[in-house]
């Protein structure tokens, strides 16, 4: 719940702040791929960390929509950039599978 909070100030903070020039674009010519579970519900925050990361400059692909081992595996191996819901209790197991610590 602590997490949720941070990761919510911290969108608001960089969805709140305007891009003045390029020099403060330090996403620019950085491709990310997010990556989330099929729950629909999943889909909103998402986009949330897209649309915060495109107005930094990076070029956000399409999500991928995948099981939440696959996810981890994933980011762990360098085919997906980020995984919008982290569920920390619950997926503390799959995180620490994939190399997390």
């Amino acid at each position: 719940m602590r997490t949720t909070g941070i990761w919510a100030i911290a969108l608001t903070t960089l969805l709140g702040s305007q891009v003045a020039s390029a020099a403060d674009l330090p996403g620019k010519g950085i491709s990310v791929q997010p990556i989330q579970s099929t729950i629909s519900e999943e889909t909103f925050q998402t986009l949330l960390v897209s649309k915060a990361l495109e107005k930094l400059g990076y070029d956000v692909k399409e999500p991928r929509e995948v099981d939440y081992n696959v996810a981890y595996t994933s980011i762990a191996a360098g085919d997906a950039t980020f995984l919008a819901v982290n569920w920390d209790q619950l997926h503390a197991d799959q995180y620490q599978a994939a190399g997390g610590r």
